[in-house]
């Protein structure tokens, strides 16, 4: 599934661009139920999906080495928890 965090981004830099679910569906070639389902946190969409929304958005997606999350997230203002997964990682679970 979608992280909380990312879904709750997209939802609010959509409104802040005064967009409508299906304005950044059409853009990022979604059917607008799929764009909401992900919007919403309830399906787990390819990096290609959630890169074409991040486009879409006009935001970029990052990938970011395990060992520098925290340090991000410091300079970011985002305290990190501890038992916080990363949203992908290289790593078996």
């Amino acid at each position: 599934m979608v992280d909380a965090f990312l879904s709750k981004a997209f939802q609010s830099r959509r409104r802040s661009l005064h967009l409508t679910q299906q304005n950044v569906a059409d853009r990022s070639g979604l059917a607008q139920t799929n764009y909401s389902q992900i919007e919403q946190g309830k399906t787990d969409p390819r990096l290609s999906t959630l890169q074409e929304i991040a486009r879409a958005l006009s935001l970029e997606l990052m990938m970011i080495p395990a060992e520098l999350v925290d340090t991000v997230k410091a300079m970011t203002g985002q305290a990190p928890s501890p038992d916080e997964k990363p949203l992908f990682s290289a790593e078996p679970d």
